[in-house]
């Protein structure tokens, strides 16, 4: 798995990004490598599914029942769910995570899925206080530069107490997240062959 990981990490993103799917009524995520890295998963079974429990085993106790409270309510309500905290992988490391994702319900108005993207941000919570905090730098691609301005628009909105503004940043962040994922999906097969 840390062979995967880092070859993951070094696709030229500052920040590690995975992706994941919920089958809720099955209770089973199916998540990418990266995401499985961040949670101590085994690859291989994290893409074939494993219950949200054991996902939220791996939080940090210090977070646990808060996050799990609000994808909960997440789950309930519909909708997108952002949240940021710590994970422990198996390897006895913490990470810090930015999570986004969208819940769906069927037509009876139960949660049926869920699908989002996970950013390690270890790098920038450590460098400084936030993403506000962290000094400018040029991006390697255009949509990775919107990304980090996002990231840091957000913080303000967040800072501002305006929830409308905040819900409309992070569907502008979930979006990017998954054309940088694409992106880094083809960057992947690319070395790969």
């Amino acid at each position: 798995m840390l062979q995967t990981a880092s070859h993951i990490y070094g696709v030229g993103f500052t920040e590690a990004m995975g992706s994941w799917v919920w089958d809720i009524q099955r209770d089973q995520v199916h998540a990418d490598d990266v995401a499985a890295f961040l949670f101590g998963l085994d690859p291989g079974q994290a893409q074939s599914g494993r219950s949200v429990a054991e996902y939220e085993a791996a939080i940090h106790p210090d977070d646990r029942d808060a996050v799990t409270a609000q994808f909960r309510a997440a789950a309930e309500e519909g909708g997108i769910f952002v949240a940021e905290y710590r994970t422990c992988p198996r390897d006895g490391s913490v990470r810090w995570v930015l999570e986004r994702g969208h819940f769906y319900h069927d037509e009876a108005g139960r949660p049926r899925r869920a699908h989002g993207i996970i950013v390690d941000i270890t790098e920038r919570k450590l460098g400084g206080d936030g993403f506000a905090s962290r000094p400018a730098r040029r991006a390697e691609h255009p949509l990775e530069r919107a990304a980090d301005l996002c990231m840091e628009a957000r913080e303000a909105v967040r800072a501002a107490r305006k929830p409308f503004l905040a819900k409309l940043v992070d569907m502008v962040l979930l979006e990017l997240g998954r054309e940088l994922k694409t992106l880094m999906d083809a960057d992947r097969r690319r070395r790969l062959s």
